[in-house]
This record gives C-alpha cells, sequence and structure tokens, in this order.
C-alpha cells in the first residue's frame, strides 16, 4: 500500500512538473509575439512622424509657407493626422495627447497660446518616452513604446519640436 501510494505521488510530481513546463513555454511564446507587435507598432509610429515631418502628404514642410494663425490651423491638421495614423491600442494616451494640441492650436489666437500647445504636448510624451527608455524599452501602457527603446515616440518628440521651431519663426 505504502508503494502504490509512494507511485501515484511521484505521478501526481511528474504531471505538476508537467503542467509548469507547459505553462513557463505557452508564456515564453506569448512574451514573443508580443514583444514583435510592440515592435511593429513603434515603427508605424517613427513612419507616421516621418510623414508629419516631411512635405509629402501635406507635413509641416508645406506649413512653413503660412503665418499667423493659417500656420496654427496647418500645424494642427499635421499633428490631428499623426495621431489618427497612430494605429496601436496601446497609443491611445498618445493619441489623446495629440489630438488635444491640434484642439488647442486650432483655438490658438496668438504665437504664446500655439506654443503652448506644442510645449504641453511635448513634454508629455518626452515623460513617456523617459518612462519608456527606464524600462528599457519596453511598452508603457497608453504611451506606446518599444521598437529601438521608444523610436516612435522618438520621432514624435521630434515633429513637436519642429513644429515649435515653425510656430516661433514664423508664428
Amino acid at each position: 500500500m505504502t508503494q502504490t501510494f509512494e507511485k501515484r505521488n511521484r505521478g501526481e510530481k511528474i504531471l505538476a512538473t508537467s503542467a509548469r513546463a507547459a505553462l513557463l513555454a505557452a508564456l515564453v511564446m506569448l512574451g514573443s509575439l508580443s514583444s514583435s507587435r510592440e515592435a511593429a507598432a513603434g515603427a508605424g509610429a517613427a513612419a507616421a512622424a516621418a510623414a508629419a515631418d516631411g512635405a509629402a502628404g501635406g507635413g509641416l514642410a508645406v506649413c512653413a509657407t503660412n503665418n499667423g494663425k493659417a500656420l496654427y490651423d496647418c500645424v494642427a491638421n499635421v499633428v490631428d493626422k499623426l495621431g489618427g495614423q497612430l494605429s496601436s491600442a496601446n497609443m491611445g494616451s498618445t493619441r489623446s495627447a495629440l489630438q488635444t494640441a491640434a484642439s488647442q492650436l486650432r483655438a490658438a489666437t496668438n504665437k504664446a497660446q500655439a506654443l503652448s500647445a506644442i510645449s504641453q504636448c511635448r513634454a508629455l510624451i518626452s515623460g513617456a518616452l523617459r518612462q519608456v527608455r527606464a524600462l528599457g524599452g519596453k511598452y508603457v501602457e497608453g504611451w506606446g513604446g518599444g521598437g529601438g527603446g521608444g523610436s516612435g515616440l522618438q520621432a514624435i518628440v521630434g515633429v513637436l519640436s519642429h513644429a515649435a521651431r515653425l510656430i516661433q519663426s514664423k508664428g
């Protein structure tokens, strides 16, 4: 009877060990799928930012021909379009910050208001970028990250910096 109990006990231990190993393998596979999606989303944000910064598709380079209110509206359109191109569900806060900045830019009646809208948005996204980098390039919920330590967020901050320089010089 003792031998039967020991055999059954060993069988349960083997089964428990196998179950843990299977669970661990599933988690590793799920993690690798998640990180590849995060990298793809980061690359998508970087590509959207590159388009927003250039002349193709009505980027900031096109806005440089405007002054004053027309400039603020043009920059607002670019920033709003950039936010709309962030398709990752994990970038909702980034998208929201960009849309808020676009709304504030449309409402701006002077250079100080327009610069304030851009600066607030840039500060929020720069803060998220610092968090991403502190976590070794991992996603920060709602803000994104991944893809080379936050290259997408870094590119968005670059667009906002370009927009601020443009408003400063032509606003």
